[in-house]
């Protein structure tokens, strides 16, 4: 075909980034820019019958027990000590010399590694839990610095200190003798390091090191003793890797320092094999090209030929090939690449679209083995349509040769104690995957993970969109230390780049572009893309055609305006507030608050509530008024449905311009990180919210859905609303069954519409608009309903509408800007909306349900004769290892429904159903369902 006069491929912002970041001159540290100029040696090798033996390094892990003191930090020498103004006498902060052996340790109190100061001092009885009651206001009211702040901006005095650690070992005797390592996977924040009485190394940085050669500092037969100092942590999270909501402009307050990841004492062969990458490069018919790097430091004279072996295991574990060379090493640094082929190779994919099968690569240089497992799966990205400029990246992510449209949510860590097991965190993924959702965005305001996560992730084929925790804008120019940050990434990215779950890099959560440079951000693009070519790194996020949405909430916009007022390729946040379950609450509020209403202004009230206000009770009822709110009950449940409903009509703008306009949403967000209010779907301690359900529900991967412009419709309009059928799924859905059914106010079906269509893998159909005339100041339903050629149920989803009566007070309440509330007593707010008032969807006809509960089933009859509109399940027992299907639901006349459920197996207590328009009734576990 000819291509004449065709115009060129117009560059996207991936182009004019990448070229931004390979010609930057800005260097962080030289050393790490000279290892990373370093290029790959080839190295050809030959098949082999066997593998040769190898043996991983040997470490002694030094975690467990330490020992834990602090004290306000002090300088012999600073201007406060020359004009007179540093605190004097008794009890005054002393310069400590805390690092010598001699020094008493008998008061320090026992402290766990991996953990944090925090957590060890609540396990010690010598600080409040700062997760629950009134235990962190309290103590910033009364003696939080500096004094001028909000409270929930002043640091606590645990955060006003240094801490020290100390421990006591012995080198285990296979150790004794060889060139030995001291290994810290991670200190938060900043520290030094003394080993028997000597400064070893000052670092900064939570996500590894320092790594210290301790061969000659060791005493190899005797008692040893290594004393870390954790300076307190920096005053602004701006420019720091570090989580940031901890410093109180969200959910909670609390600065975790602290020895929060293993320390080993590890032993380096002559020969160190490191930093080993497999990546795909090439996916031809029934061939995958894989290539392997790895490091090669020799640590005495050259090497001459040294023995190498690369041994591919397939997920069986049983041996793909075996490769051998001998490799001539110089002294120093040998960066070497080996190229595999693989016939038949069992992919890896997206949870939905295939498996997730995991290989192995061994690599053994001179009898020391590393290794790493990995996916064969390639990831590309390609321009939408209607998207295609320099100012926006390729959006559409393409995973081994097929453009997906990505359902996704933010994730945000879950333990800032670091004191938990992963059990909750598996629990989380868990119920990611049960609520059809492929990608998490690991928010910048958060952490980089444990291992654990992305093991996981790569487990269940859950996608990672990975950013690096700097968070809500750069200090300009100079603000950032970068020799810290050149530091820190290269470790982050080779940690996680084996992974297949990780699909995209990001340089942090909303950073503007400073005006006096934008050093971070340039130096962390060109860190990333030098050691890791195989997938996609963005600036930032929101840039280049991702979007944040809170003009819904925040700025106090309708629902529907809100959201139709952003358009983009990528929805990377939105969503609204909400409380968690009232049980979750009596494990962090004292019970008797939570008998008044309105709240009162108690510490324990404020201290969990995202912006330490009541006023964000009253920012979630300008949504959750589905009638009269005179309780933490009908707060709690009206607000996590009103959250659901915000999430589903933004998402399901996104899904209807899949293929062409859009390519993913990313709500906000999944679990949290301090108990209380915010915008999870999952609370702190693993339990759901009724929103949880409504994403599941708008989720699925073959799924009917609706667009309609409102959700408010004035008397006389005509209601209409695109009806949707999305297939994102591998496999063409054939002769699929879409019905749509307007229902009054007395539930009677008042227009219809039906169709039998097909949609293409990876499609989207939008067969028909559904109308009905003569709309009326009622609430009024829409369910859109979709079956399997077989009459299986696929989707089925409850819309309703004008179901939020607003009287004249809260009128005239919500006519205000939203910043004006916080100087309204918020009595008189949340007296508006408490008045007597219609509730439009608990005054629908009644109807009757009977339910029946198994081990493995909930069974609910609609036996009315009028459709059961929102159908909930009360008192299931969750938590990790326990699962409910669906909630949230709506039922036909007649209609029998089987909901699949998880139950712990000690559990022997009964669930109530009940419906917004039926009586609860209980559902017993049978035995006979065991």
């Amino acid at each position: 075909m000819s291509t004449a006069g065709a115009e060129p491929p117009q560059d996207s912002l991936d182009e004019v980034e990448l070229r931004r970041w390979r010609t930057a001159l800005l260097a962080g540290d030289d050393a790490v820019e000279a290892d990373l100029a370093v290029p790959p040696r080839p190295v050809s090798t030959v098949a082999a019958d066997r593998a040769l033996p190898g043996v991983t390094a040997p470490e002694v892990s030094l975690d467990g027990e330490w020992l834990l003191a602090g004290t306000p930090p002090a300088r012999q020498f600073s201007i406060d000590v020359w004009t007179g103004t540093a605190p004097r006498g008794p009890g005054a902060p002393a310069p400590v010399t805390w690092f010598r052996e001699d020094t008493d340790r008998s008061a320090w109190v026992r402290a766990t590694v991996p953990g944090t100061v925090q957590g060890a001092l609540v396990a010690a009885g010598l600080m409040a839990d700062p997760l629950t009651g009134s235990a962190v206001h309290d103590e910033l009211v009364e003696h939080g610095q500096p004094r001028e702040w909000p409270w929930h901006f002043r640091r606590t005095r645990v955060e006003q200190q240094e801490w020290w650690y100390a421990r006591r070992f012995t080198v285990p005797e296979h150790l004794r003798g060889r060139r030995l390592r001291l290994v810290f996977d991670g200190v938060d924040h900043e520290a030094s390091v003394y080993l028997n009485g000597q400064l070893l190394r000052r670092h900064a940085g939570a996500y590894g090191g320092p790594d210290v050669d301790v061969t000659e500092a060791l005493r190899g037969d005797g008692e040893n003793e290594l004393v870390v100092r954790v300076s307190p942590p920096p005053r602004d999270w701006h420019g720091v890797l570090k989580a940031s909501p901890g410093w109180g402009w969200h959910y909670g307050h609390l600065i975790p320092v602290g020895i929060w990841r293993s320390v080993r004492l590890r032993a380096v062969p002559d020969v160190e094999p490191a930093h080993l990458f497999v990546r795909t490069t090439a996916l031809d018919d029934g061939r995958a090209r894989l290539r392997v790097e790895a490091d090669l430091h020799a640590h005495t004279a050259a090497r001459g030929a040294v023995p190498l072996q690369v041994l591919l295991r397939r997920p069986d574990g049983g041996v793909d090939q075996v490769r051998r060379a001998a490799v001539d090493l110089p002294a120093g640094l040998t960066r070497i690449a080996v190229d595999l082929d693989v016939h038949d190779p069992a992919l890896w994919w997206p949870h939905g679209y295939g498996e997730q099968p995991l290989h192995r690569v061994e690599l053994t240089v001179e009898g020391t083995t590393v290794e790493t497992s990995f996916g064969i799966r390639t990831v590309s990205t390609e321009a939408l349509p209607e998207w295609s400029s320099p100012e926006f990246y390729r959006w559409r992510f393409v995973v081994n040769g097929r453009p997906l449209f990505l359902k996704g949510a933010n994730w945000c860590w879950t333990d800032p104690l670091a004191r938990e097991p992963f059990d909750l965190d598996a629990h989380l993924l868990d119920l990611t995957v049960r609520a059809n959702l492929q990608l998490l965005r690991a928010w910048g305001g958060g952490i980089v993970e444990r291992d654990e996560f992305y093991d996981e992730c790569d487990r269940l084929g859950v996608l990672v969109w990975q950013e690096f925790p700097l968070c809500f804008g750069l200090p300009d120019a100079t603000g950032t230390d970068l020799r810290v940050l050149d530091d820190q990434v290269p470790r982050i990215v080779r940690r996680l780049r084996n992974h297949p779950c990780l699909l995209l890099w990001g340089g942090g959560n909303e950073n503007p572009e400073p005006v006096a440079g934008d050093d971070p951000m340039l130096l962390v693009g060109r860190r990333v893309t030098q050691l890791d070519p195989s997938r996609p790194h963005h600036r930032t996020d929101p840039w280049g055609g991702s979007r944040h949405n809170y003009r819904v909430y925040h700025e106090g916009e309708p629902i529907d305006t809100g959201y139709r007022a952003v358009d983009a390729p990528v929805l990377g946040e939105y969503g609204l507030s909400s409380q968690c379950d009232l049980g979750s609450m009596r494990r962090f509020v004292p019970p008797e608050l939570l008998d008044v209403w309105p709240p009162p202004p108690h510490g324990a009230i404020l201290q969990h509530q995202a912006q330490f206000s009541l006023v964000d009770l009253v920012k979630q009822l300008r949504y959750a008024d589905y009638g009269p709110v005179r309780g933490w009950e009908q707060m709690v449940e009206y607000s996590q449905l009103a959250q659901g409903e915000a999430l589903r009509y933004a998402s399901e703008l996104v899904r209807a311009g899949s293929g062409t306009r859009t390519s993913a949403y990313v709500l906000y967000k999944v679990g949290e990180v301090f108990p209380g209010a915010s915008w999870s779907i999952v609370d702190f301690y693993g339990v759901p919210k009724r929103s949880y359900y409504r994403i599941a529900q708008f989720s699925r991967a073959v799924c009917g859905f609706a667009t309609p412009e409102h959700l408010e419709w004035p008397p006389g309009s005509v209601f209409t609303a695109a009806v949707h059928v999305a297939n994102d799924t591998p496999h063409d859905a054939r002769a699929l069954r879409l019905t749509a059914t307007v229902f009054d106010a007395h539930l009677r079906p008042v227009a219809s519409r039906h169709a039998v269509l097909d949609v293409a893998a990876d499609g989207r159909e939008q067969p028909f608009d559904v109308r009905a005339e003569g709309v009326t100041a009622d609430v009024f339903l829409l369910a859109v309903r979709l079956t399997g050629a077989g009459g299986e149920l696929l989707s089925d989803q409850w819309y309703w509408f004008n179901a939020h009566p607003k009287n004249t007070s809260v009128q005239d309440l919500e006519a205000r800007p939203v910043d004006d509330l916080w100087n309204e007593p918020t009595e008189s707010m949340f007296g508006a909306y408490a008045e007597d008032r219609r509730a439009p969807l608990l005054e629908l006809p009644r109807t009757a349900l009977r339910a029946e509960l198994t081990r493995g089933e909930l069974v609910v009859h609609n036996t009315g004769a009028v459709p059961a509109v929102n159908v909930l399940v009360d008192g299931f027992p969750h938590g990790p290892g326990a699962w409910l299907g669906d909630d949230s639901v709506g039922l036909l006349p007649g209609e029998r429904r089987g909901i699949p459920v998880r139950l712990p197996g000690a559990w022997r207590g009964e669930l109530l159903v009940r419906a917004w328009n039926a009586d609860p009734v209980g559902a017993a576990l049978r035995d006979g369902g065991l």
